[in-house]
């Protein structure tokens, strides 16, 4: 093997450990599931809408996280 195809052989080498380098970082880590939360009240994320972070809320019922839904009531009327 010549020098010039070993360094040849090297760059092409090196170029594809760096483009699968690349890959490999831009792979998102995420666990299915996963509730950053407090003791009884989390938060399930679930996407990105811009810089803000969506997602449900959720609270633990006998061990289990549930997602929490919120009731509006309308106040009474005075006069």
């Amino acid at each position: 093997m010549t020098a010039r195809a070993r360094i040849a052989f090297a760059l092409l080498w090196i170029v594809s450990v760096v483009v699968l380098s690349a890959f490999v970082a831009a792979q998102t880590r995420r666990e299915p599931g996963a509730v950053i939360s407090g003791d009884n009240i989390g938060f399930r994320p679930e996407g990105w809408n811009g810089k803000a972070r969506t997602g449900t809320f959720v609270v633990r019922i006998n061990g289990e996280w549930v997602d929490a839904q919120s009731v509006m009531k309308v106040a009474p009327a005075t006069r």
